[in-house]
């Protein structure tokens, strides 16, 4: 596999992976309480920090997890419950911590800007842009370049060439939260609440399946 192979491949399996389409009605619910200009300004933090985050884990993963004694598997767990959290307070409608009455006190809307930051990294940065699959995807991708037939003077290039994939992988993410304001013109209130129920429950799946796979890893 040439240079240009293993780039569209790591471009292709991490996009895949990170399935920005599907995290689109999920960064609409979460977001629908807020202004267009600062929902793009979250998507802008989400996907930066999501980005960060992907690169820090590929390249330092196997020193972090080793050091710490952590496993892939816990990463997993880890994950699904924090999707948990936040399924089950779209699912039953409830009012996070992100929805604030937007006539509140300086105290109110000190936290509300607070959870905005909140909300930002967890869950649109991590786990839904940045996760336990999109990790492990990409350190296989990046430590494992002889899988990829990448060998001699190739070798010396890859890293760099999976860096400058990954961000592109992000860009385009980006490029797509941004415009996701195009959707949200078409759907009224009752049309939010409905799709915000419905990916409150994919997301408690999700969560779940995260779990399970690192249940099943534990004891495999």
């Amino acid at each position: 596999m040439n240079l240009l192979n293993y780039f569209l491949t790591v471009f292709i399996s991490l996009f895949l992976v990170v399935d920005v389409i599907s995290n689109v009605p999920i960064f609409l619910s979460l977001t629908q309480s807020y202004e267009q200009k600062e929902r793009k300004d979250m998507a802008k933090k989400a996907i930066f920090i999501a980005l960060l985050v992907q690169l820090l884990f590929v390249i330092f993963g196997n020193y972090i997890f080793g050091y710490l004694g952590i496993k892939m598997y816990s990463f997993s767990i880890a994950g699904g419950i924090l999707l948990a959290i936040v399924g089950v307070e779209m699912l039953f409608g409830h009012k996070t911590r992100t929805e604030y009455s937007e006539n509140g006190s300086i105290g109110q809307e000190e936290d509300k800007a607070e959870e905005k930051e909140n909300i930002t990294i967890v869950p649109l940065a991590i786990p839904l842009h940045t996760g336990p699959a999109s990790i492990l995807t990409g350190m296989i991708l990046f430590n494992h370049p002889e899988r990829f037939a990448i060998v001699g003077k190739e070798f010396y290039f890859y890293k760099a060439l999976f860096i400058l994939s990954t961000i592109l992988v992000y860009l385009v993410s980006l490029f797509i939260l941004l415009r996701s304001d195009l959707i949200l013109k078409f759907l009224k209130p009752i049309g939010m609440k409905v799709i915000t129920r419905i990916i409150g429950l994919l997301i408690l799946a999700l969560s779940v399946q995260f779990v399970i796979n690192g249940i099943k890893e534990a004891l495999g």
